[in-house]
């Protein structure tokens, strides 16, 4: 779709601090962090609801999700908890109609931050931008965790390359 932000991004005409990609999705870091290590992770084909998927494509997602919450606390991010967050249509406040799954680590005590960067999410203020160096910095670790992660979650493919 050529006006969806996320398609944009999966075809790499609009920029991304990319984590993985493979022939089936893209994770890259969220520009408005909810944490530090906040990834969002998109199929590359279009759909707005998880239901619209295919059923391959909902499992290799899940697949991905696991494997990069493994490296985000491989990398040290997460490691005392994770929110998945999945906003699956409008009426659940899902701002860009393209399905996308948030892996945001948490640590104790980040309540009082964490609470009011959600309420930013949700009011679609969103905040400032953080810079793209910054989130370089926990993409890179994150995706330095990849193979060994990937590995872990029981696929053949240790690099995460799955044919479409």
């Amino acid at each position: 779709m050529p006006q969806c932000l996320f398609c944009k991004i999966a075809a790499g005409t609009e920029p991304a601090v990319v984590v993985h990609r493979d022939a089936r999705c893209v994770a890259f870091m969220d520009v408005h962090p909810l944490a530090p290590g906040h990834v969002l992770l998109i199929p590359l084909a279009h759909a707005e609801r998880l239901d619209q998927l295919d059923a391959a494509t909902r499992q290799h997602l899940y697949r991905v999700m696991d494997a990069l919450i493994a490296a985000q606390r491989r990398a040290g991010l997460g490691v005392e908890g994770s929110q998945l967050i999945v906003n699956d249509g409008k009426a659940a406040n899902q701002h860009i109609p393209h399905v996308h799954l948030h892996l945001v680590p948490r640590s104790r005590g980040d309540a009082i931050g964490f609470f009011w960067r959600v309420l930013l999410h949700f009011t679609g203020l969103f905040g400032p931008r953080t810079k793209p160096a910054a989130l370089q910095v926990h993409a890179d670790a994150i995706a330095a965790q990849w193979p060994a992660a990937w590995a872990e979650s029981g696929d053949d493919d240790s690099r995460g390359r799955i044919p479409g």
